[in-house]
């Protein structure tokens, strides 16, 4: 259990860095039209990488 907990966590925090990478290379225009600003992408990185632990 305790185990699984800790592969859950670093599952998600592996998902985080991915997602951060590509929110990182988007230009300010794109993130302009999609809502996000530069200080808000670790947020949006987070919870993109919740929703995608399965």
């Amino acid at each position: 259990m305790f185990i699984a907990a800790i592969f859950g966590a670093l599952k998600r925090y592996i998902h985080y860095r991915i997602q951060l990478l590509y929110f990182e290379e988007l230009d300010d225009r794109t993130l302009y039209d999609i809502g996000v600003s530069r200080s808000e992408l670790r947020a949006e990185a987070w919870e993109h990488a919740e929703h995608m632990v399965v």
